[in-house]
This record gives structure tokens, C-alpha cells and sequence, in this order.
């Protein structure tokens, strides 16, 4: 039997605006943002006083270290202007996974091939922020 020729078309068109709806729900705006977010690091550390040039050196090596092993991830090391002196880590990762790699793979890496920080550097133990990507 043949068919009127509209109606092949309003099928058509019906069977292409059911594949865009579920490929809208499988790949919602909200599914995909949650997968492409960014995540943020801060950290602080603060040298031992007399210290800072040393930790400055060390810090200098490991982010050569990451910038190799993760070229993806952006980090930046500030030092800080007033006495006594901080330092400041801020580091940005594609996604969760690539933050995860980050600890247990590269930073782990740096330690094995550099050696643990020495005796005395800091003053006490660094601070550090998490922060999640909510607008571009």
C-alpha cells in the first residue's frame, strides 16, 4: 500500500524529535556541566622562619614536576609580600578524576623522585580549600 507522502514525513519528524528528546535526557545540559566542572585547590603553607628560599626552591621543582606530568591542570605559586612569609598554591583541575590522579598518582611521583619534605621546613601544616566550579 502506498502511503500519502506528508505522512512519511510527519513520521520522519516524529521519529527525529524522539531521538533528540532522549539524547536530551541521557545528555542533559545538567549531566554535562557535572561531568565538565572544574575543581579548584588553595593552599597555604608556611615556612619555617629562615626557611622560605628552601621552600621556595622545592616548590619551584614540584610545580615543573606537575606541569609535565599534568599539562592539562593549571597551577600557579605565589609567595607571599608580608612577614612572615606564606605561600600560595592555586591549582585548577579538569574534573574531580583528574584532582584523584593528582593525589594518588603525580603527587606521590614527586615524592618518590624528589624525597619527603625535610625535617623543620614548615612552620605547621598547610591549609587547604576545595572549591567547585558554579558559573563560567
Amino acid at each position: 500500500m502506498v502511503q500519502p507522502k506528508g505522512t512519511i514525513m510527519r513520521t520522519s519528524l516524529a521519529a527525529c524529535a524522539i531521538a533528540i528528546f532522549g539524547a536530551l535526557v541521557t545528555f542533559s545540559p545538567a549531566s554535562a556541566q557535572a561531568a565538565e566542572e572544574s575543581i579548584v585547590v588553595v593552599l597555604r603553607s608556611f615556612p619555617a622562619p629562615g626557611r622560605e628560599d628552601e621552600m621556595q626552591s622545592r616548590y619551584l621543582k614540584q610545580i615543573e614536576f606537575f606541569r609535565k606530568a599534568e599539562p592539562r591542570s593549571v597551577f600557579h605559586l605565589h609567595r607571599g609580600t608580608k612577614e612572615p612569609i606564606t605561600f600560595l598554591w592555586y591549582e585548577i583541575y579538569e574534573s574531580q578524576a583528574a584532582l584523584d590522579n593528582h593525589l594518588r598518582v603525580v603527587n606521590p611521583a614527586f615524592q618518590k623522585e624528589v624525597g619527603p619534605p625535610p625535617e623543620g621546613l614548615t612552620l605547621r601544616r598547610a591549609e587547604s580549600e576545595t572549591y567547585r566550579e558554579i558559573a563560567r
